[in-house]
């Protein structure tokens, strides 16, 4: 400001040299326009409406439109979530087709980099189920990265929520999806939690049974891992008994793991699926059993499967563990199958 005075005072003085004029009264400098924030964001809006109108672009005017749309599709700024709520409740279905359409773009790395971003994917979800033409290209990302998103925390999000809102034809090619990847998603940490989510609720019922049908055929590798051992499903009735089925054989072996004590636990509350595994456990040699009682995680199967034994099968179990007894008696650990034995007449 102190230059501006300077040049403003020389050019009265070079005008009138010889009477200078009077000193104009002081007064605080005011800005010629008001604060500009409301001016700037009606110039974004209209930027940003404008870049969403479908024509023909070059690669560099495309990437030149997409990284102010990832911005609002990504910022939690107040101001920009004013923008994105605006924008997009007056989009055409051409506009959001367009808009849907420029995310495809660079090998979809946009569209991915947005549904992993938190707020990202909030936005993501609030365009899907608007437009048949343009969740078909939302749709088209998910596919052809569909492992990779349904494993990401937020992206996931999006993805499931596609699943609830996009037309029946888009949702029939998630449901394959689902199916061809269910073994390695099950074996994921978040691909788990989604797996576990898609079974348990009822608005996909679709692929729920032939969901549960794969699961239940590869029961066997699930029981061990850290994460499938979680969407074995014994909550349904049918497939409980096609996972006791896919686990014959192994009742002895699994609940020296700790995911494996779990399921063969549930299958010893069921009556139908119990017989199979009390019927294992008797057939196996004693220094098996002696080692699966004395295991960290096996003596809780032993345990349950004497309390939920009846009549002749329990009578069995006892008579094979009961040699065992003052080799049972010595751990604190396996106290309580002792005591179980010793109460027996």
């Amino acid at each position: 400001m102190a230059e501006g005075d300077d040049s403003f005072s020389k050019s009265i003085e070079q005008e009138n040299p010889t009477v200078p004029p009077p000193r104009p009264p002081r007064e605080t400098p005011t800005a010629s326009h008001p604060p500009r924030e409301t001016n700037l964001t009606d110039e974004r809006k209209q930027s940003l409406i404008n870049s969403l109108r479908p024509t023909y672009l070059t690669e560099q005017e495309m990437e030149t439109r997409l990284q102010p749309l990832f911005n609002i599709m990504t910022s939690s700024e107040e101001e920009d979530v004013a923008l994105f709520q605006e924008v997009i409740s007056k989009l055409t279905g051409s506009e959001l087709w367009w808009m849907a359409y420029l995310l495809n773009s660079n090998f979809d790395h946009y569209f991915l980099e947005i549904a992993r971003n938190r707020i990202g994917s909030i936005r993501l979800r609030t365009l899907f189920g608007k437009s048949d033409d343009a969740d078909s290209f939302f749709l088209g990302p998910i596919l052809r990265h569909f492992f990779h998103v349904m494993t990401d925390k937020e992206a996931s999000y999006a993805a499931i929520h596609g699943m609830r809102v996009f037309n029946q034809r888009n949702k029939m090619q998630m449901y394959d999806q689902i199916l061809h990847h269910a073994i390695p998603l099950a074996r994921d940490r978040y691909g788990s939690i989604k797996l576990r989510a898609i079974i348990s609720d009822d608005d996909f019922a679709h692929c729920r049974n032939r969901l549960l049908g794969v699961v239940a055929f590869n029961a066997l590798l699930l029981s061990y891992d850290a994460y499938g051992n979680f969407v074995v499903n014994l909550n349904n009735l049918r497939c409980t008994y096609d996972v006791a089925v896919s686990l014959r054989g192994h009742y002895v072996e699994l609940p020296f793991t700790h995911g494996g004590r779990y399921i063969v636990e549930k299958l010893l509350a069921r009556e139908e699926t119990g017989v199979l595994v009390v019927a294992e456990l008797l057939e196996c040699e004693r220094d098996k059993l002696w080692r699966l009682a004395r295991s960290v995680y096996g003596n809780f199967v032993v345990v349950t499967t004497l309390k939920v034994t009846r009549e002749d099968l329990f009578s069995g179990l006892v008579n094979k563990l009961k040699p065992l007894l003052p080799l049972l008696r010595r751990s604190h650990q396996r106290i309580t199958i002792a005591e179980i034995l010793e109460s027996v007449p």
